[in-house]
């Protein structure tokens, strides 16, 4: 490694001084503390070709970051090398590691141009009351001016949130070079932009989660202060579902354990659960947004993104500004073009998923020959191994679609994302139960009589290895949904936490055994902190150890003026840390979302087959409330903080699969409930093997529960909409305040005009009775007196006859 190579980066002494002054005294520290030593992103830079061409594309990423404002420091990543029972540091080839710091100065105008165009946008700027209560500041909506950041007495204070601070940081790096952005991409050679996890916070974090049994708004308030409010509006929603559940899940458990299943009562439960639970958390998000103050953030529109490529430019009519756009009719005709792609791509999922359903039937409901049992697993062992690969490729088919529709801003770019996605999930999630329940048992002697016909073509010896399909109709249901319930939430989260943390394990222990080896050399204490380093706790940060438990070395360079003193290889374990994080695969709520969609949709549909489903998922979420945790801190890179003020197009998926329950708990109930006094008697036989079939009634039940359901969810967002949110209050505050402040400064007269209290109105009337006269002119307006004797005039008159 060159001498440059080997020169400490800026920020790593700084770093080391702070931790040695929180070891010598708040040995806790403060949690939302800034971090100098990870500086504020790290970008990873790859290049396969020339050199001079990667020196070129470095040296563009490099003067564009410039442009921006930021530092740059580059170094070359790290890798621990195993030999053995040894490791050693390396140089990864063809990568480069670009560490990026924004000076307060750069950071202030930011983040006044970022309050400024929230204000443009529509944004009502919120503050603190003196009793705590949230108000608008009717000073900075009066006064743009007054939202610029001004250069403070103390250099050192806090300016913002650490995930506030990273999301306008964020913004330089990508954000367009017309915003006064760098507009780093991957067609820059830029493969990650990436923040380095705060060790200490996640464990902290971990801890103090692993020992309550809910999530408090303080706690919220950590999350968005640390990772933005798209994290900690996912944890929201979380908390939220989980007590949620608890009613049916009670419920649940109570019909189960009186052997009732398929009741038309927990039917409706379910079905006013579902909906009292989307609208009232569609108030609750409203209500966090306006809390938090990102109420309308998707309306005032954040920087665009960087992979939207304008075809011209126009004039904003709000603003008169020469700003780039692309052409509705061209986005609408490449939405088109993908809606057959989408299509095809389904009905591969559909066929594929039909057939492993064939097969499984066949196999576990009408095969009785040699190794039935092993041959039992083969549909799973298919469905397991070939439908995540599938999904893979139609999840990138989806994002390639998107990509080509060009969105200009992120909201846009999700909403469609996830309205392809949804379409494969739900095949996957939902298509094997309603082939069980809508096409198999119905007709399942018709496919016997298919699979007996075709095996007596095939074969002689059909006795010994057929049989006739026998397990009850809601048996079959039930057995079906529970292995689908109880294997679905195992294997996600084995697959989500349990398989990274322990592959993140393995891959830190050359790190580990690199740390151990690069201390051996050098003091007893250095060598000590190394062994502690590497015992049981891959993730933990080897130079964090290093400072803690062996200042000797460390503290002599930090107090010396010359950086070349820097004590051997310590600057190696943290860019080797560096480089093991970004190999880390990115997070994102996204699949979080659609897991939790997945479970929704299972327990709306089918829990009047298995009422212990909610139960089971209400278990699952508070686990998973725990296990998300643990993924974010150390199975995934740290997530880039974004504000939102919703959980975006997840809510219309939840609504539309509240609707689809109405339907489909409505047949349910409809088919395998045995003595339901207002549905048609059915043979004993008939009902025990198939339910009832009829199509003509099922029509019938399914259009009477979608209107009931309609008309349910009509009445609960009336009522509901009786008592207005956190922003209506607030803003209709903010109003009647802005017209007092307006009447107080307005003339004389005007305030005249407005006076509308009831004094001065009984006072405007006695004046005007005093002034009346019995002698005034018709033509100028008879006076009261005159107009009310004529009425009692034309009154006496009412009961007299007519003169002949």
């Amino acid at each position: 490694m060159s001498d440059e190579q080997d020169r400490p980066l800026r920020f790593l002494r700084s770093w080391a001084l702070e931790r040695r002054q929180r070891r010598a005294g708040d040995s806790d520290g403060e949690a939302h503390a800034p971090l100098a030593g990870y500086a504020d992103f790290v970008l990873s830079f790859r290049h396969t070709g020339p050199a001079a061409d990667a020196q070129a594309a470095l040296e563009d990423v490099v003067k564009r970051l410039a442009h921006a404002g930021l530092s740059v420091e580059v170094r070359a990543a790290q890798c621990a090398r195993r030999h053995g029972r040894s490791a050693t540091f390396e140089a990864v080839a063809g990568q480069l590691l670009l560490f990026i710091e924004c000076p307060r100065s750069r950071l202030e105008h930011e983040w006044s141009r970022s309050r400024l165009h929230d204000w443009l946008g529509g944004m009502v700027a919120l503050r603190r009351g003196a009793d705590g209560s949230l108000e608008v500041d009717s000073d900075a909506q009066d006064d743009p001016s007054r939202l610029i950041v001004h250069a403070s007495d103390d250099p050192t204070a806090e300016l913002v949130s650490v995930s506030e601070r990273q999301r306008l940081v964020q913004r330089l790096v990508t954000g367009a070079e017309s915003e006064g952005g760098a507009a780093i991409c991957a067609a820059d050679g830029v493969d990650a932009v990436v923040a380095m996890h705060d060790r200490r916070f996640n464990q902290r974090w971990l801890r103090h989660w692993g020992g309550k049994w809910l999530i408090d708004r303080q706690d919220l308030r950590r999350i968005r202060e640390h990772f933005g409010d798209e994290v900690a509006m996912y944890f929201a929603f979380l908390q939220s579902y989980v007590l949620w559940l608890a009613l049916p899940g009670a419920a649940g458990a109570a019909w189960w354990a009186l052997g009732r299943s398929f009741s038309w009562q927990f039917g409706v439960l379910l079905v006013l659960w579902g909906v009292l639970f989307t609208e009232t958390w569609a108030r609750r998000q409203s209500d966090i947004a306006t809390y938090w103050g990102v109420h309308g953030v998707e309306r005032a529109r954040e920087s665009r993104r960087p992979e939207f490529r304008a075809d011209r430019y126009v004039i904003d009519a709000a603003t008169g500004e020469r700003v780039p756009a692309f052409s509705g009719a061209q986005r609408w005709l490449r939405r088109l073009l993908g809606v057959p792609v989408v299509a095809a791509l389904s009905l591969v999922m559909a066929v594929f998923i039909a057939l492993i359903f064939a097969l499984q039937t066949f196999l576990s409901e009408f095969y009785a020959g040699p190794f039935a049992t092993v041959l039992g697993l083969a549909p799973v062992v298919l469905f397991s191994a070939c439908l995540p690969a599938y999904t893979a490729l139609c999840t990138r088919m989806a994002a390639a679609l998107t990509n080509y529709e060009n969105y200009e801003f992120e909201a846009e770019h999700a909403a469609q994302f996830t309205a392809k996605i949804f379409v494969f999930r739900f095949l996957q999630d939902q298509l094997y139960l309603f082939l069980t329940a809508w096409v198999f048992v119905p007709y399942r002697d018709v496919f016997g009589g298919w699979v007996h016909g075709a095996y007596s073509a095939l074969s002689t010896d059909k006795a010994a290895t057929l049989k006739f399909s026998a397990t009850p109709a809601a048996e079959l249901v039930q057995n079906m949904l529970t292995g689908f319930v109880v294997t679905s939430q195992l294997v996600g989260m084995a697959t989500e936490t349990g398989l990274p943390l322990v592959l993140r394990w393995w891959n830190s222990r050359s790190l580990a055994h690199a740390s151990q080896a690069s201390t051996a050399a050098g003091n007893d204490h250095n060598h000590e902190a190394s062994s502690i380093s590497g015992t049981g706790n891959g993730h933990r940060h080897v130079l964090s150890n290093m400072l803690a438990v062996a200042p000797t070395g460390v503290d002599t360079w930090v107090e010396s003026a010359n950086d070349a003193d820097a004590p051997a290889d310590i600057q190696q374990q943290f860019v080797a840390r560096v480089t093991e994080e970004l190999a880390l695969p990115e997070y994102t709520t996204f699949e979080d979302y659609a897991e939790m969609a997945s479970q929704f949709g299972r327990v709306a549909f089918f829990s009047v087959a298995w009422p212990l489903a909610p139960l089971a998922a209400l278990m699952n979420n508070w686990l998973e409330l725990r296990t998300d945790a643990a993924k974010i801190c150390s199975a995934t890179r740290r997530p880039t903080p974004r504000r939102v003020e919703s959980i975006g197009p997840w809510l219309d998926t939840l609504r539309f699969m509240c609707w689809l329950s109405s339907i489909t708990n409505a047949l349910l109930i409809y088919q395998f409930h045995s003595n339901c006094a207002f549905l048609p008697h059915a043979d004993a036989d008939a009902m025990q093997r198939f339910g009832r079939t009829s199509l003509s009634f099922a029509l019938v039940v399914l259009l009477f529960s979608e209107h009931a359901f309609l008309a349910v969810r009509w009445a609960v967002t009336h009522v509901m909409a009786s008592w207005p949110g956190a922003y209506a209050r607030i803003t209709e505050r903010a109003r009647a305040q802005s017209r007092r402040r307006w009447l107080d400064k307005a003339p004389s007269v005007l305030r005249d005009l407005a006076a509308d209290t009831a004094g001065d109105l009984s006072q405007d009337a006695a004046g005007s009775l005093a002034a009346d006269s019995d002698d005034a002119s018709i033509g100028a307006g008879a006076g009261w007196r005159a107009e009310l004797e004529l009425g009692r005039r034309a009154i006496a008159c009412w009961g007299r006859p007519k003169a002949e």
